[in-house]
């Protein structure tokens, strides 16, 4: 039976006294890939920032597994992958060492990696088909080869809970296809996935709940239910063709 892994509860966040998110009342389940969606502004990589304490709430509360954030990073309970342009890809870093970071919360405070560090980022470069590039600097790969190194640095992790802001934007189909798959095998072994997606059709071929966002929580549930043209509409203000979208066009 899934369990609730992150609960959002009426979480405020406001930037130089503007409000990003309002009253957010959200929970994640095990085992489910749910689908993040709104328009640019919504709010989306706010909530993601916030559950992985990047920025303050201003009321409310968030759980990592009934624990607080901070003790649940402690546990490496929870792996990031941020937007393209929140990354500096001139910074001197190759492959390898990008994937072995998400292995430092396992290190001591010399971050000397242990033979079991090894393995785990030689493993998830190996999932991601990147083993071949793992010398190779960050910024001269692709950019689906980045977004493949990020994901295998989130399984380097071994996180149970992994957010995903954008992780299909300037990829092309054939890694958007690896990925999924990938989404989906960590689905069926319990993960919790909360991804942003902005190629509204494909959210019902892979996502088992969806969640509207417009500077708060407008609607989620199981994709069956909550993926409808009225609360597409909602989401993005009468801005889209919902019906076509519904229908899978």
């Amino acid at each position: 039976m899934s369990i609730t892994t992150v609960r959002v509860e009426n979480v405020t966040v406001t930037y130089n006294g503007k409000v990003a998110l309002y009253r957010a009342k959200l929970e994640l389940k095990s085992g489910s890939i749910i689908g993040l969606v709104g328009m640019n502004g919504s709010g989306k990589s706010t909530l993601f920032k916030v559950i992985m304490g990047f920025v303050p709430h201003k009321e409310g509360y968030i759980l990592i597994k009934e624990m607080p954030i901070k003790k649940a990073q402690k546990q490496n309970l929870v792996a990031y992958i941020p937007q393209s342009e929140d990354i500096d890809w001139d910074f001197p870093i190759s492959v390898q060492d990008v994937v072995m970071m998400g292995r430092y919360g396992y290190m001591n405070l010399l971050r000397i990696p242990s033979s079991d560090d090894w393995k785990a980022t030689a493993e998830s470069l190996s999932r991601t088909n990147m083993s071949e590039f793992k010398y190779r600097h960050i910024g001269e790969l692709s950019g689906g080869q980045k977004k493949r190194v990020f994901m295998a640095r989130a399984l380097a992790q071994r996180a149970e809970i992994v957010l995903l802001d954008e992780p299909f934007a300037g990829v092309d189909i054939q890694t958007e296809k690896a990925m999924i798959e990938l989404l989906l095998e960590l689905r069926n072994m319990g993960h919790t996935i909360l991804i942003s997606i902005h190629d509204l059709p494909s959210i019902s071929t892979f996502c088992d709940d969806v969640v509207f966002i417009n500077r708060s929580i407008l609607a989620y549930g199981p994709t069956r239910r909550v993926f409808t043209e009225e609360n597409i509409a909602l989401a993005f203000e009468g801005m889209i063709p919902t019906k076509e979208i519904v229908n899978g066009k």
